[in-house]
């Protein structure tokens, strides 16, 4: 590696872990912690993507790619750190729901707002039928137990549910659970997408785009964040739905092979006057 690369390296680390450490330092993770998995991550994916000839990688190996010792790695391969979920699924799920409630007129009231819906009724538009109608397969008790939860929603002493919040995450709360969860999980398909685009053993590039400004008055920049999450969340339903779809009109009958899971993320950024890019 040359010192020009080291210093590129150190440079993009810096910038990845800034933002990182801010939010670990505000939920009191000590270093060690982090140094320990990070530790245990180096094995594991060294573990998992850098054998030769399609052969499992030997521990030798991996103390050699990885740095550590033969002891260290050992180790390492007999614990297990990470166990895998289903959470993302129940975050889109209750996400496309609050979306239905908010842009289908069947559920807003004569002002356009999101009506005051009974969890079930025969007579009138209810939560139960919303959940049937966007959530794409989930049960609507699961569906309320998340977003009551998620403190999205409250129900009165009558059954009847008000959507107080348009949005699944709670926010500006560095210790919810949720949130954290899903930090990890969007922070990780966004590597994996630059991953993808600079390897070059890979072919399709993924699309992946930032657009930046600069010297935007102060003034203006709710008026860009309103215009950028607007166009942003009818972008995010059109490709939704689009996807939803495809997958309800394929013929899974002849035991298609399935992409464990496949998406689109959008995120808006404003620099704060502290943020000191390198």
């Amino acid at each position: 590696m040359t010192a020009e690369l080291i210093d590129i390296v150190k440079k993009m680390l810096i910038q990845i872990f800034r933002p990182l450490v801010r939010i670990l330092l505000r939920l009191n993770v000590p270093f060690h912690v982090v140094s320990d998995i990070l530790k245990w991550t180096y094995v594991d994916v060294s573990n998992r993507y850098f054998g030769l000839h399609g052969k499992k990688p030997t521990k030798s190996r991996i103390a050699v790619i990885t740095g550590l010792s033969r002891v260290q790695v050992d180790q390492q391969l007999k614990l297990n750190m990470f166990s895998p979920d289903n959470s993302h699924r129940k975050w889109h799920r209750a996400g496309r729901v609050l979306t239905g409630w908010i842009e289908d007129k069947n559920y807003q009231d004569q002002y356009g707002k999101p009506k005051i819906i009974p969890i079930e009724s025969d007579s009138c538009v209810d939560f139960k039928n919303l959940v049937e109608t966007y959530s794409g397969g989930a049960t609507y008790k699961s569906i309320l137990d998340e977003l009551l939860q998620a403190r999205a929603v409250v129900v009165d002493v009558g059954q009847n549910v008000e959507l107080i919040k348009p949005y699944y995450l709670t926010e500006n709360d560095p210790d919810d659970m949720q949130n954290v969860d899903f930090l990890g999980l969007s922070t990780q398909y966004l590597l994996e997408t630059i991953d993808h685009n600079i390897d070059p053993e890979r072919d399709a590039p993924r699309f992946q785009r930032i657009v930046l400004h600069d010297k935007l008055p102060k003034s203006l920049a709710n008026l860009a964040e309103s215009y950028a999450r607007k166009k942003s969340q009818e972008l995010a339903n059109d490709i939704d739905e689009y996807i939803e779809h495809l997958i309800q009109h394929s013929d899974l009958e002849e035991d298609q092979e399935t992409v464990p899971y496949i998406g689109v993320g959008i995120y808006f950024y404003k620099a704060d006057d502290d943020d000191n890019p390198l």
